[in-house]
């Protein structure tokens, strides 16, 4: 019992990061989604759920699970001039400076948090800085450091993007809880064949376009009334 306790010990880490309350301020940006919703490109469940299994999927497939997976690697053989290349190729991979700029404020947090907590008391990566801190380089090098199995960093990173997104859209849309938690559901089911797939997306690869939801974004920074950042 003792050697399972032992071996599962990364799962800590795993559940603190993916913990929607953890202070990082996710729960102050949509993503883009509050700018959607003034497009009326989303205004109901179905859009919602089409931009979830199309969109958010497809810039999970195409971005940020392929940057994870590529962080936790470099991690694993100690390339830091890597990570800090995969941090540079996140932010060129955003067009729109809203989206950017939301990625890095949580990344930042994430590893301020993991400083002061899991990594406290160690050196390993005292001279180690961030340009950007993006979010998926970040907890890439977090959870390998931490014993995480890529498959479960992969998966964390796909529940933490749909749940805040859905998150956003109780205060944004009419659709209640349950309705949220069948959706959530829905798109995490969806997510088995891209997670599978990420392990193997080359640098090359690595990028999505998806000018509808940039714009929002961008148009969203000058909106009369919003609830959210970004």
């Amino acid at each position: 019992m003792k050697e399972v306790e032992e071996q599962l010990q990364w799962l800590r880490v795993l559940m603190h990061y993916s913990d929607g309350v953890l202070p990082v301020g996710a729960y102050a940006h949509s993503m883009g989604l509050e700018g959607l919703v003034q497009l009326g490109t989303i205004h109901d469940h179905q859009t919602l759920r089409q931009f979830l299994l199309n969109d958010v999927l497809d810039a999970l497939e195409h971005m940020d699970l392929p940057l994870i997976a590529c962080a936790w690697q470099a991690c694993r053989e100690g390339d830091r001039e890597r990570l800090m290349e995969l941090d540079q190729l996140s932010v060129a991979l955003r067009p729109a400076r809203q989206l950017r700029e939301a990625v890095s404020k949580i990344g930042r947090q994430q590893w301020k948090i993991y400083r002061d907590t899991w990594d406290r008391g160690s050196s390993d990566w005292d001279d180690f800085s961030w340009k950007f801190s993006q979010s998926p380089v970040v907890l890439g090098l977090i959870f390998e450091r931490e014993g995480v199995p890529l498959q479960g960093a992969l998966w964390s990173i796909a529940y933490q993007t749909f749940s805040a997104l859905l998150q956003s859209a109780l205060k944004l849309l009419p659709i209640g809880p349950r309705a949220n938690q069948l959706l959530l559901k829905e798109a995490l089911a969806a997510s088995s064949g891209i997670i599978a797939n990420a392990k193997g997306v080359r640098t090359e690869q690595i990028g999505t376009s998806n000018p509808l939801w940039d714009i929002a974004a961008m148009q969203h920074t000058y909106s009369k009334a919003r609830m959210f950042l970004s």
